[in-house]
């Protein structure tokens, strides 16, 4: 039991001396700035207090004895130096004047601090955000989006509560010690009797900080867990209503928020019952102080009403220190799961210069000896691949699924590196000065098409944001979807709806092609992309491809030999390998080929159409 609690005490201060460490080297002079206004709002808020002393005097209570008299004598005095008349009216202005600008300043300091806040939540954000998008494919693919955006949005909104409640600690901290020190002046045996009694309150109550911390940790998992269901589901929801799945899948999802909703009551519940021990026991340390102040130390009454209203004031800032130190404890969690986060993002980045070089396809990409595996001790997805790419001709690599032929893709883009072998552009390697300018050279048309939940101007735009209309109309033409987007209501101005929703399988891919062929690139990689779709916009594609042979270097990956008769080379890969490569009618004339016996179970001809006589009973 002790073990766990040095190890979650030594947890709890590793954590938070990162996120004091990263809070400063995010907001450098603006935290000692905001410590700087916590000051003089404390400062004012001890000289409110001390002006109560000529106050009392002045409405006829006896202060001239003990530490209150010297103290009034000192504020009256510093008065009459200043110039002010020891009044009733003078001192009321006075009290007045400072109440207001106190509350001035501390109206002041909670914009400030709120400000502080919002740029240190919005900081983390964006370098969480960066340290994702910088990571190599590999890592991504293999994580969960809902962690990222759970992590981007959940666990960053708690960070910005714990930096609140640290800015709220701060503030009453610096209001509670000007309180301390009047205390002391007043009356030190009362006020270190305050101390002893508040430190056994405190150390009685330390073990629920403990739980706090715990059910931080336990909320994040929860969330997490939450958010991924939430995802999940709503994405899967035409699969969950073709299977009448509808109540299971609310019945999965209620035990999640059941889940988060009973850590959420279980934190609150813990900081009740810590919020009621310290105010039942703030009551009877107060009863404690009047009772030695009157019976044993026999103080005067106007100094016992002045500690009493003083004590009055400081116990609830103790309360409120607590309470915004379990809420800190609560949430910082989050921050723990987001710098966690970050750091694994960051040692999976890409590799990356500060220099890039700009790369022109000229001459051919050529595959020397590359083999691929996606984790150490697994088979090779790709294994001493040789393949050459001519620039300006139509190349084709085809080969049933599980081949590696979207693998050899994401290799051509630099997306995932050979664990052997090279991939060459114009003889010269894939590295890091050249992966970003090679990657700005290429177009890429996946199966499963992926638009914006906006515009098709938006959607084209974002390809390419410096695109002209001319050209935008241009690549639709190419792409063969001019014809349906003029005919759409608003034209190029029509949402699209989520992914794409409001638009057709075809249409969705002929707007992908569009947006590809904006970019004007030097290479286009066309990734099964037709593989869903019907004959009719099959053969839209296919003639909007057809057109641009030899005006750009073009790759197509599929499985329907349908779409690559009229390639200049074909690649037909099995198991990670070439099999055999060649034109169309090359690899259809081989008595055995691996090309002709795949399309005589495609039922296509030499000339790549449906052979109907194969269709005959």
């Amino acid at each position: 039991m002790t073990g766990k609690k040095l190890s979650g005490r030594r947890f709890r201060n590793t954590i938070l001396r990162g996120y004091v460490a990263t809070l400063i080297d995010i907001l450098s002079w603006r935290v000692a700035f905001a410590s700087g206004l916590m000051v003089l709002v404390s400062l004012t808020e001890g000289l409110g207090l001390l002006l109560l002393l000529p106050l009392m005097q002045l409405v006829g209570l006896n202060v001239e004895q003990g530490s209150a008299g010297r103290l009034s004598v000192l504020v009256l005095s510093t008065l009459t130096l200043i110039g002010v008349p020891p009044t009733l009216i003078a001192v009321l202005a006075i009290f007045v004047l400072v109440t207001a600008v106190q509350a001035l300043m501390y109206r002041w300091q909670t914009m400030f601090n709120l400000g502080l806040v919002q740029e240190f939540v919005t900081s983390l954000r964006q370098r969480l955000y960066r340290a994702i998008t910088n990571t190599n494919w590999l890592f991504f693919s293999r994580a969960r989006a809902s962690g990222f955006t759970h992590a981007l949005t959940t666990e960053l909104d708690r960070v910005g509560t714990a930096t609140y409640y640290l800015m709220s600690l701060l503030a009453t901290a610096a209001v509670t010690f000007v309180y301390v020190i009047l205390a002391l002046r007043l009356s030190a045996p009362i006020t270190l009797l305050v101390f002893v009694c508040g430190g056994g309150l405190l150390f009685w109550l330390k073990n629920r900080t403990q739980v706090v911390r715990e059910s931080g940790e336990e909320l994040s998992i929860a969330t997490n867990e939450l958010y991924a269901a939430s995802i999940e589901h709503l994405s899967g929801m035409k699969t969950v209503k073709s299977y009448s799945a509808e109540e299971r899948n609310a019945d999965v999802f209620s035990k999640l928020t059941d889940r988060v909703s009973q850590v959420h009551i279980n934190a609150v519940r813990n900081q009740a019952g810590v919020g009621f021990s310290f105010k039942v026991g703030s009551v009877v340390i107060l009863g404690l102080i009047l009772y030695v102040s009157l019976i044993v130390l026999a103080l005067p009454t106007a100094g016992i009403l002045l500690l009493l209203f003083l004590f009055a004031r400081i116990m609830p800032q103790f309360s409120s220190l607590q309470q915004s130190y379990h809420q800190l404890l609560h949430d910082l969690p989050a921050f723990a799961a987001v710098i966690d986060m970050q750091a694994h993002c960051e040692s999976a980045a890409e590799p990356t210069s500060a220099y890039t070089e700009r790369v022109e396809l000229r001459k051919a990409i050529k595959c020397s000896k590359v083999s691929f595996s996606y984790d150490q001790g697994e088979p090779r997805v790709i294994s001493d691949l040789d393949l050459l790419i001519r620039a300006g001709e139509t190349t084709a690599i085809v080969g049933p699924s599980g081949a590696g032929k979207s693998t050899i893709a994401d290799l051509m883009m630099g997306l995932i590196a050979p664990d052997r072998g090279r991939v060459l552009v114009d003889d010269m390697p894939l590295t890091a000065e050249r992966m970003r300018g090679w990657r700005d050279r290429i177009g890429y048309v996946a199966q499963d098409t992926f638009l914006f939940h906006d515009t098709i101007l938006a959607n084209l735009l974002w390809a390419c944001p410096n695109a002209s209309k001319e050209e935008m109309l241009l690549a639709l033409r190419l792409a063969a979807a001019d014809g349906f987007v003029s005919a759409l209501p608003r034209g190029i101005e029509t949402v699209v709806g989520d992914r794409g929703v409001r638009l057709s399988g075809g249409e969705r891919q002929r707007l992908a092609l569009a947006r590809a062929l904006l970019r004007k690139p030097s290479l286009l990689i066309l990734d099964e992309a037709t593989s869903a779709l019907d004959s009719e916009n099959e053969r839209r594609i296919q003639s909007a491809i057809e057109e641009l042979h030899g005006d750009m270097t073009i790759l197509i990956i599929t499985h329907r030999l349908s779409t690559i008769r009229g390639a200049d080379t074909i690649y037909l890969v099995e198991n990670g390998s070439v099999a055999e490569f060649g034109t169309w009618d090359e690899l259809l004339a081989k008595e055995n080929g691996r090309l002709r016996i795949l399309s005589l179970g495609q039922r296509i001809d030499r000339e790549g159409d449906l052979n109907e006589t194969l269709n005959s009973p």
